[in-house]
């Protein structure tokens, strides 16, 4: 994915070879370009999760700044998708998803809450 200096975006899909560009996105509730994760330090944490864990995260309703990088930053693969980014972002993603895991009402995104949670536990653990 690549941002031109007008504000369009070149997009491609390495798993299915579709691509595209994206324009008028700018103001968009989706439009994390103002955020900043400048305060988020730590080492370098990878995690590769799959499209519907992935899926699952940008369905989070309260994040903060460097968790909504992170999961905007989501680098897509023919293996699932990688989320890359530092200890303390990893670490209130992990506070967010728990939150969401024990307000959620429905038994079934519970558990799948819950999966993510170990998840980015194991990441920070290894």
């Amino acid at each position: 994915m690549f941002r031109h200096l007008d504000g369009e975006i070149a997009w491609g899909c390495d798993s299915c070879g579709d691509e595209g560009v994206i324009r008028g996105w700018e103001g968009l509730p989706t439009d994390v370009s103002r955020l900043a994760d400048s305060y988020a330090d730590g080492d370098a944490v990878s995690l590769l999760i799959s499209r519907d864990v992935s899926d699952l995260l940008r369905d989070v309703l309260l994040m903060g700044d460097a968790c909504e990088l992170l999961v905007a930053r989501a680098e897509g693969s023919s293996a699932g998708v990688l989320l890359i980014g530092s200890a303390s972002s990893f670490e209130e993603l992990f506070e967010y998803v728990l939150s969401e895991a024990n307000s959620e009402t429905n038994r079934a995104r519970e558990r799948r809450l819950d999966e993510v949670c170990d998840s980015l536990e194991a990441a920070l653990a290894g």
